[in-house]
């Protein structure tokens, strides 16, 4: 009887691939052209590290999901996660049990955010005891979108100006144990324009104690239509150029304008409505998350999503151990890393704002050179309508992984296929696309 039930499972997925491939040749015949160059920059080559930063938190399970999280490939953590770090004082307890986690998740860099409230010189004996343990942590932050600390700490004299006041102590403290600790900030929330204007303020009154300018987003409240909360993705990369910029302004960054100052994003997901699944599991936010990740990429700055396991509708698997749609981009995307190159395109693709959007690395040697064993290029297209796209500057067999609605709904996962670089690679609508081939 087993046996007859998996003969007629493994037949129905069978048959459910076969009519997924049937269906996705179908529309390709029918889609849009546009041709990809892939070239190297012509100023300012970046690179890329590997996009599989997180939040995370001691609740979240690791050794349940040890060989997903090794799968992913896990670069760096921001401890603790969200609003414990403020709401919660780091115990030498929650240290200790940190250092568990971290062993099993391979050892990656650690970026922790110490409790505002607690003042500096809990900062430095937390910051002096991750060494005497061997956890090296090289960033620190003070305090959690303190943008928003007059209305959740109910008292309006949490200013910007306040919060340099602390900061200043705060890095003395924590660089005093450690002349190499950088200190972080001010990780505004994602609200808009609030957020901005009070990251606007810290960086006026004392980006020169600043290495790394961070802030967050969450551009929906998770109830907004699929078009809409897609469009939002774009902002991400408006963002990084608008700060940048900044930060190299003397009118902006009085103190600060001639350091050279890093940026990240310390929090980010579709939706900041923790109690709400909606645009966070599901296939629009993996959309929104691979155009985000192309951007930071192209950018060269590094992300923390938010967050690795379990937090409410945050996470890559849930409580459940249900696999969102969200990890397997992260999967996808594990070693997407290396110097950023150019991304020409020749041919139209729906009207207004661009909805493929494309991004592309290759290894440290760049694209063409004797280093170079491969590129990659992501393709993330976020509007209704299916795109073949024909690629220039890549050659030999291409690997190609396709994740869309129901490519995940039969498969559980993404679709993964090789093909000749001549021929022209399907992009499903609303889909995230994954080529991999030598350059």
């Amino acid at each position: 009887m087993a046996g007859r039930k998996l003969e007629r499972l493994v037949g129905r997925v069978w048959w459910r691939c076969t009519l997924l491939l049937a269906l996705s040749l179908l529309t390709v015949a029918s889609a849009a052209s546009v041709t990809l160059t892939l070239e190297p920059r012509a100023a300012g080559a970046a690179r890329a590290e590997r996009p599989s930063g997180f939040n995370y938190g001691l609740a979240m399970q690791v050794a349940l999901y040890a060989a997903a999280w090794e799968a992913v490939g896990v670069r760096a953590l921001r401890f603790p996660p969200g609003n414990d770090a403020d709401n919660f004082p780091l115990t030498t307890d929650m240290i200790d049990a940190f250092r568990v986690q971290w062993e099993l998740l391979g050892e990656p860099e650690v970026w922790v955010v110490a409790n505002f409230f607690e003042g500096p010189e809990h900062a430095a004996a937390a910051a002096r005891y991750f060494e005497s343990i061997g956890v090296p942590v090289r960033h620190w932050a003070v305090g959690n979108e303190p943008d928003l600390y007059p209305q959740n700490r109910m008292d309006a004299a949490w200013t910007p100006e306040v919060y340099c006041e602390r900061l200043a102590g705060f890095a003395a403290a924590l660089r005093a144990v450690n002349p190499d600790n950088r200190i972080t900030g001010p990780a505004v929330s994602g609200s808009r324009p609030l957020g901005e204007d009070y990251l606007r303020a810290v960086l006026f009154g004392c980006g020169e104690l600043l290495d790394v300018l961070t802030w967050h987003v969450y551009p929906t409240d998770g109830t907004w239509e699929d078009a809409a909360a897609l469009a939002t993705s774009q902002g991400v990369g408006e963002e990084i150029r608008r700060y940048r910029a900044w930060l190299r302004s003397p009118e902006h960054n009085p103190r600060g304008y001639l350091k050279d100052t890093a940026l990240a994003v310390t929090e980010f997901g579709l939706s900041w409505r923790t109690a709400s699944y909606r645009h966070l599991e599901d296939v629009t936010a993996a959309l929104w998350l691979a155009d985000v990740l192309g951007q930071l990429a192209q950018e060269g700055v590094a992300g923390f999503y938010f967050a690795l396991q379990g937090f409410g509708g945050h996470g890559l698997i849930d409580g459940s151990g249900w696999v969102r749609p969200t990890y397997y981009v992260f999967e996808m995307l594990s070693d997407f890393a290396g110097t950023v190159l150019d991304v020409r395109a020749d041919g139209a693709v729906g009207t207004g704002a661009p909805l493929l959007t494309a991004y592309a690395v290759a290894d440290d040697g760049g694209a063409g050179e004797s280093g170079a064993e491969s590129v990659q290029l992501l393709l993330v297209n976020r509007g209704d309508e299916a795109v073949r796209v024909t690629l220039q500057g890549v050659a030999g067999t291409l690997e190609v992984n396709t994740l869309d609605e129901p490519t995940f709904e039969a498969l559980l996962g993404y679709r993964e296929a090789v093909q000749a670089a001549g021929a022209p690679v399907a992009v499903p609508a609303r889909s995230v696309v994954l080529v991999r081939g030598a350059p």
